[in-house]
């Protein structure tokens, strides 16, 4: 009994091992899903590295890296009921002129977004100054490989660690507090995940339809078809030997349109253009609004032209306000977190100047600046300074409020004075 058992063991251990046994050469799916190269339904393997060659989530990540990277991070600080910007303090020099000595601000928080749009996770290693007045502050951020980092919780601790391979292929572990750490959705909150992970699939017909035009342009623009030959006339050899020539002459974008010349009794039939099926362009269009809609991204931004003009004002405030203002939510709490002090971030905090996208449109501006003159919210000084103009002195430091608004509680009796009249027990 003890010897079936064995050997029923055997013979299970063996179905284990030709299940999981595998090679670089001939990878398995499983050794494939590990390392995030999951095939899809089409055959075609995407990881977020060449998920970046797709030209819908490029333009994606360019538009987000973009419009992140272009934003100026203010720093302020609160000193009793007022608030000022700080520009001496570090983070406003890392933020907003150079992160490193080989990356401008701008690069930085693009690279940053890319890697978050892309990879679901931006991370870069906080250097800190140990020495001199700004001792304990941030004088350097450099950006992590995000798909050479993962984030890894001490089961002792609890404490998570950030795990990286350098580019001199030396593994290195970093304490959570000294990475500058992105991260779009996740499951656990400690990472994000991937939104290439979600769209997998569409970018793998995508990438199927690519290789068939492709393969349609090589062929000199001809579909499939068929050769025919009178029956019983070629044995196999010279059946393929005729198809082989026929190959030749007329496939090719050098051959195409060229002259068919067919020896007696052959007939060609060409058996349909897929390319004619507006089923074609549909699934094309489909795959570019399902990339948009992961990413939050208006259709027009990448190219789709059924947007009415009338629509797209709305739909670029729409974007502002559904889709850079989360992630800029999620830069200044973490650079807040991460970059201050505990004792700085009491009276410090940063903040991203979303007003440069009214740049573009000096009707919008000049609304926008009227506006908040008339509810003494801006003075002349503010509006010049966002304007980049010098300002006009001490008088331009006045807030101003239209005389054509008064309280509540004093209604009546502005009603009664315009009317003429006195307020009973008034002057």
């Amino acid at each position: 009994m003890k010897k079936g058992l064995f050997r029923r063991l055997g013979t299970q251990i063996r179905e284990w091992r030709s299940e999981w046994d595998t090679d670089l050469l001939n990878p398995k799916q499983w050794l494939l899903d590990l390392f995030g190269a999951a095939t899809t339904a089409s055959g075609e393997r995407i990881t977020s590295d060449n998920a970046l060659l797709n030209s819908n989530v490029y333009t994606c990540a360019s538009i987000l890296g973009g419009d992140i990277g272009k934003l100026p991070i203010q720093v302020f600080k609160t000193k009793g009921g007022d608030i000022q910007r700080d520009s001496s303090h570090p983070v406003a020099s890392l933020l907003g002129s150079r992160p490193n000595p080989f990356m401008s601000a701008y690069i930085f928080k693009e690279l940053m977004q890319v890697h978050m749009t892309v990879w679901g996770n931006g991370y870069a290693n906080i250097e800190w100054e140990y020495t001199g007045p700004n001792a304990g502050k941030p004088k350097g951020l450099w950006p992590l490989d995000p798909s050479k980092t993962d984030v890894h919780v001490d089961i002792n601790t609890g404490e998570p660690w950030y795990v990286t391979q350098l580019p001199s292929g030396e593994v290195r572990k970093i304490r959570h507090y000294d990475v500058l750490h992105f991260r779009a959705i996740g499951k656990s909150g400690l990472k994000g995940m991937t939104p290439i992970a979600v769209v997998r699939e569409e970018l793998g017909v995508q990438q199927s339809q690519r290789k068939f035009l492709g393969s349609f342009y090589s062929n000199g623009t001809a579909t499939r078809g068929i050769l025919k030959i009178p029956s019983g006339t070629l044995d196999k050899p010279a059946r393929d030997k005729a198809r082989d020539e026929w190959q030749k002459a007329n496939s090719g974008l050098t051959n195409a349109h060229r002259i068919a010349i067919l020896d007696a009794g052959m007939e060609y039939q060409n058996l349909g253009m897929p390319l004619n099926d507006a089923q074609f362009i549909e699934t094309s269009k489909f795959g570019i609004m399902e990339v948009a809609k992961i990413y939050k991204v208006p259709g027009y931004k990448l190219g789709l032209s059924d947007v009415k003009f009338s629509n797209m004002e709305n739909q670029s405030l729409e974007y502002v306000k559904s889709t850079l203002q989360p992630i800029i939510t999620n830069w200044e709490q973490e650079i807040d977190f991460k970059l201050f002090t505990e004792q700085e971030r009491k009276r410090y905090y940063t903040k991203f100047n979303v007003a440069t996208e009214l740049r573009g449109d000096s009707a919008s501006r000049s609304a926008y600046y009227k506006s908040m003159l008339e509810m003494g919210v801006f003075s002349i000084n503010d509006v010049l300074e966002l304007e980049e103009r010098s300002k006009i002195g001490e008088m331009g430091d006045r807030h101003l409020v239209s005389l054509n608004y008064v309280s509540l509680e004093q209604m009546d009796q502005y009603q009664m004075l315009k009317a003429g009249l006195v307020p009973k027990g008034g002057e």
